[in-house]
């Protein structure tokens, strides 16, 4: 019987399941790739395309837009974070349908809105791009 055990060990082991692959990287068990977005920052929107696009706008240009192309993100909900310095001055979802997506959201500007801003474009809580951008 003893020399028996060694194999009965060696048989039970290989019947144990392996390790869930929720224990690896999903990026390393093939999980799905992080999102990635192109953002920029234009006095409008026409056909779907980003207009007027600069890195300094004057404050009676009436409203910026904050214009993403964003990947790997389809069937999800990301935001638009506006902040005039360091403090938030808006917040928009967005919903994401497809890969790749094109959506944008708007900031109206007034005599106030000098300064340096940026908009963070975020998703669950982690900034996928952030554009920094100047009103003048």
């Amino acid at each position: 019987m003893r020399k028996y055990w060694s194999t009965i060990l060696v048989l039970s082991i290989a019947a144990l399941p392996p390790r869930a692959a929720a224990q690896q990287n999903p990026t390393q068990a093939g999980g799905p790739a992080m999102a990635s977005a192109d953002v920029a920052i234009g006095t409008g929107v026409a056909d779907r395309q980003l207009t007027g696009t600069a890195a300094s706008f004057p404050a009676s240009t009436g409203a910026v837009y904050c214009y993403m192309k964003i990947e790997n993100a389809a069937e999800t909900e990301v935001e638009h974070v506006w902040y005039k310095g360091d403090v938030e001055m808006a917040r928009v979802k967005l919903n994401v349908r497809g890969s790749p997506w094109r959506t944008w959201s708007s900031k109206k500007l007034t005599a106030d809105s000098v300064g340096d801003w940026r908009c963070d474009v975020v998703q669950n809580g982690n900034v996928i791009k952030s554009v920094k951008f100047k009103v003048e």
